[in-house]
């Protein structure tokens, strides 16, 4: 294959990882997305409120979040982005999300790492993943706690792996009082060990991780995986064809070399 065949191929294939990746990232939500350059490294390890025995001697504890936003009197909330200080949960929030509430100015939210309840009641097949969150905010100066959300948020939990070497479905559920669970409709990001759900309403999320065949809720991250593979299989499959066309294709003849006349070097 000449060098101009092998720089075609070469382009060709780089043009079809990026619409590939471009496919990929668009099915996602948008704190699922990374910039290319974050590269494939795994996530940190996960931090443990209560870490299994295993996992006590090398577990260090998780962090909590606190943030404080300006409250417009009529527009209600500015538009934020806070997460715990180990990034291992994240609240997305639009203009206007949280109302108004009297003379208040502020919004205080707050994320805190717990230790999931012995007693919870969970949907079938699942088992909560790592730690609880609960996410709160209040009104400042008047300390009200805030109710539902005017539009809702994108929360955002990493979670540790459960069920290594098997199959498995992560669902963000939500409880009013860490005790009965709920699951929420969620996207998975699997590559990044984190889940996201569309949320109207604060209180305690956790994840929720079962073994594929459980009965378990179901997810738009299935879709989401299959129509990638599909993506995959499809550009690999193209890829090959350009190669074995252009290797098919015989090589173009060598230019003719006609003969120089020969030069007396008498002659003027």
């Amino acid at each position: 294959m000449s060098a101009r065949r092998r720089a075609a191929v070469a382009g060709a294939a780089l043009c079809l990882a990026y619409l590939v990746g471009a496919v990929v990232s668009g099915s996602l939500g948008p704190a699922s997305r990374r910039p290319i350059f974050d590269g494939l490294a795994p996530p940190p390890l996960y931090r443990w409120v209560t870490p299994p025995p295993a996992l006590a001697s090398t577990n260090k504890p998780p962090s909590a979040g606190r943030s404080m936003i300006a409250l417009d009197p009529t527009k209600g909330s500015a538009a934020t982005v806070f997460s715990t200080r180990d990034f291992q949960a994240s609240l997305a929030l639009g203009q206007g999300a949280i109302a108004p509430h009297g003379q208040d100015t502020q919004v205080q939210l707050v994320m805190t790492p717990l230790a999931p309840k012995p007693d919870a009641t969970l949907p079938a097949g699942e088992q909560i993943a790592g730690n609880v969150i609960g996410v709160t905010a209040t009104y400042e100066p008047s300390g009200a706690s805030v109710g539902d959300l005017r539009t809702r948020g994108e929360l955002g939990l990493v979670y540790p792996l459960l069920f290594q070497g098997v199959g498995f479905t992560d669902t963000i559920l939500r409880s009013s009082d860490e005790r009965s669970w709920s699951a929420l409709q969620s996207d998975d990001a699997i590559a990044q060990q984190s889940v996201h759900a569309a949320v109207g309403r604060l209180g305690f999320f956790a994840v929720g991780q079962s073994p594929v065949g459980a009965t378990a809720p179901p997810s738009r991250s299935n879709g989401t995986r299959n129509g990638s593979i599909v993506v995959a299989i499809l550009a690999a499959l193209v890829l090959l064809g350009a190669v074995w066309f252009l290797r098919r294709r015989p090589p173009p003849p060598p230019p003719s070399r006609r003969p120089r006349p020969a030069v007396d070097p008498w002659k003027d």
